[in-house]
């Protein structure tokens, strides 16, 4: 039994790819087919929408050939990831021109610097400030802007609601949470003391506003929870030793929802990581600062 288990494991990064592959699927499902079914968009668009993860895996691919990197977690996953949570409004030629830039970043500097800079959520971050500057962010499609359906809390947790290119489905973002857990490399910790935080912080506030719709609305908002999920845990940018993952996965909770009240629920949670990783990024600066001083008195 243990040869014929072994036979059949496959690596985490390869279930990564699996998930994200469905994730995808259900996106062209709601952002391309339906509104092309009830004739919102034309054919075109049903090619347009997978062009984005397919252009950013396969130039991914060619900076990974190039470079020669053959780490699992490497440009065409990053690439992926990054596609999935970008704006429906994106340019194609907008979304490739900050993809490759990440990817020179990625391969010319932070790899080399290892400064575990969250490179998607830096992507994400970038992009919005030029859609904004080009007067171009929303993140409904035309069938959504027509208001022609009400949708139900129950509809908005099986993706029917806005949200990035590919992450609206929440109820599909929880299962490969559930898929993951049964991997010994992923960090399910993060993303369950995190939500737990984010939760405690959403009660809170909706019972000092007396507004339970606020809380049913932000519950299963499905861009924190792919955030939580798929981003928050990449071994690349997070943490590994217990101690600090409690820390980061705590603190990275605790401010969703007041990044996300002072921006909106589409970034807030991006801003949090942000923030979280650049002190985490401190926190090792100063802590191997502190282990070569002490390293240069001891020789001293």
């Amino acid at each position: 039994m243990n040869r014929i288990h072994k036979k059949i494991r496959f690596p985490f990064v390869h279930k990564l790819y699996l998930c994200l592959g469905i994730l995808i699927l259900f996106g062209w499902y709601k952002n391309a087919f339906v509104p092309f079914q009830n004739h919102y968009y034309d054919f075109s668009h049903l090619i347009l929408v997978f062009l984005y993860p397919l252009s950013a895996f396969l130039v991914g691919a060619l900076f990974d050939y190039l470079f020669k990197n053959k780490m699992p977690f490497n440009n065409k996953l990053y690439g992926l990831l990054f596609s999935m949570i970008i704006p429906i409004s994106t340019n194609i030629f907008l979304f490739l021109l900050v993809l490759t830039f990440l990817f020179f970043l990625n391969t010319l500097w932070i790899s080399r610097k290892d400064l575990d800079l969250h490179l998607i959520v830096i992507g994400k971050i970038l992009l919005v400030g030029l859609l904004l500057y080009f007067k171009n962010y929303h993140y409904t499609n035309l069938l959504e802007e027509s208001h022609l359906f009400v949708y139900s809390y129950l509809d908005g947790l099986f993706g029917h609601i806005e949200g990035g290119l590919f992450t609206s489905s929440a109820f599909l973002i929880i299962l490969s949470f559930v898929f993951f857990t049964f991997d010994y490399y992923y960090k399910k910790e993060i993303p369950f003391y995190s939500y737990g935080m984010y939760l405690l912080t959403l009660v809170v506030f909706s019972i000092y506003k007396s507004d339970m719709n606020f809380l049913l609305t932000h519950l299963f908002s499905s861009d924190i929870l792919f955030l939580l999920v798929f981003l928050a845990p990449l071994s690349s940018f997070s943490p590994y030793s217990r101690k600090r993952t409690t820390m980061y996965s705590l603190l990275l909770g605790l401010l969703i929802l007041p990044f996300s009240l002072l921006s909106n629920f589409y970034e807030g949670a991006y801003f949090a990581l942000i923030v979280v990783n650049f002190l985490l990024i401190a926190l090792n600066t100063v802590q191997l600062y502190r282990m070569r001083h002490k390293k240069l008195n001891l020789d001293l």
